[in-house]
Parts: structure tokens; C-alpha cells; sequence
């Protein structure tokens, strides 16, 4: 059991790692483009630096054993409100991706097959956390299932950017060492928090 919770713990604070490393950068772009980067974008890129800074604080909290139900309802609500918002962030670039969309293309084939997969692994983190794990007595295949096929979704979705990248020298950031280095922190990130939420919680009702 000891070796279950340190790899658990492990994952954790890698993970949460990922998120906060994803934050900085978000922040580093803002200080970096302030002058140029119009104010929406400045919005966006604030927003996102806060929403991942508090998936970072989540999964370090979940390190600490509480009982404050104040606490731990605001932790769950943050969580929760944080992965709704980045999947709205993510959902607004949709009709982007569909008119990319090009059958004659792989390339364009493969880049939304990566969008939707993350998508669809955003979708099943947020039914996973906010409706099945405080039922967790009642779907016992559910809680298990869920994260796993997110975490596979993530991982295609890391899978097919990298083929994107070397096989179509295609950029997803706007340098190649970003597009190297912040697409799979991004992916990384929720590939971890799949993997977090596979093992069972120590506080089911939170």
C-alpha cells in the first residue's frame, strides 16, 4: 500500500510540475508580448496562466491530508471550474480546426483528430470528477475507465502532434522550441492528472 501512495504521490507532484511550468510560461509570453499582443490576447493568456496555476495547486493540496470540508469544497470547486474554463478556451478555436480541415491533406486530418481527442479527454476528466468519483461506491468500473481513456486520448493526441511536427514540420507555437517543449508539458500535464485520478482517493466525498 506504501508503494501504491508514493507512486501516486510521485505522479503528483510531477504532474503538478507540468502545470505550473505551463503557467509560467503563459505569463513569460504576456511579460515577453505586452507591447504588441493585443488585449484580448493579454486577456487569454492570463486566464490560462490562472487556470493552470490552479490545477498545479490542486494536485499539490491533494498531497495534504485535511479534514475541513471548507477546504476541501473550495479545492474540488476550483478544480472543477478550472477545467471547465480551459475546455471553453480550447473549444473557442473549433471552427478554426474544422475549416483547416482538408481531406486531400493528412496533415489537416491528424491536426483534428488531436483537437477532438483532447477535447473529448477534457469532457471525460470533467464527468469523471464532478459525477462519478463522489459516487464512487456505484460505478467501480466507471472511476477506472474514465481516467484511462483520457489519459489514452492525451497520449494520442502527444502521439499525433509529434508526427505532425516531424513528419510535417508543422509549428503548433509560434517557435520550434516552443512547439517542442510546451506542447508535450501541456499533454504531459493531463496525461499525469488521468494517471492521478486512477488510483483511489483517500477522501472520496470531497
Amino acid at each position: 500500500m506504501k508503494q501504491t501512495f508514493s507512486l501516486k504521490n510521485l505522479i503528483t507532484v510531477l504532474t503538478g510540475l507540468m502545470f505550473a511550468v505551463y503557467a509560467a510560461y503563459n505569463v513569460f509570453v504576456i511579460i515577453r508580448g505586452r507591447s504588441y499582443l493585443p488585449a484580448i490576447g493579454l486577456v487569454i493568456l492570463a486566464a490560462v496562466a490562472v487556470l493552470f496555476a490552479i490545477l498545479s495547486a490542486y494536485l499539490f493540496t491533494s498531497l495534504i491530508v485535511s479534514d475541513d470540508i471548507r477546504f476541501l469544497m473550495l479545492r474540488s470547486t476550483m478544480f472543477i471550474v478550472s477545467l471547465f474554463f480551459i475546455f471553453v478556451l480550447k473549444l473557442r478555436m473549433v471552427v478554426k480546426v474544422i475549416d483547416f480541415f482538408d481531406v486531400s491533406h493528412p496533415e489537416t486530418i491528424l491536426y483534428g483528430c488531436a483537437y477532438f481527442f483532447t477535447l473529448a479527454a477534457m469532457v471525460i476528466l470533467f464527468l469523471y470528477y464532478t459525477f462519478f468519483l463522489r459516487r464512487l461506491p456505484l460505478f467501480p468500473r466507471a472511476v477506472v475507465f474514465l481516467p484511462l481513456i483520457a489519459l489514452i486520448l492525451f497520449a494520442l493526441s502527444l502521439i499525433i502532434e509529434i508526427i505532425l511536427f516531424f513528419a510535417y514540420r508543422m509549428l503548433l507555437e509560434d517557435s520550434v522550441l516552443r512547439t517542442v517543449v510546451i506542447r508535450p508539458v501541456f499533454y504531459l500535464g493531463f496525461i499525469g492528472l488521468s494517471a492521478h485520478f486512477l488510483f483511489p482517493p483517500e477522501i472520496v466525498d470531497e
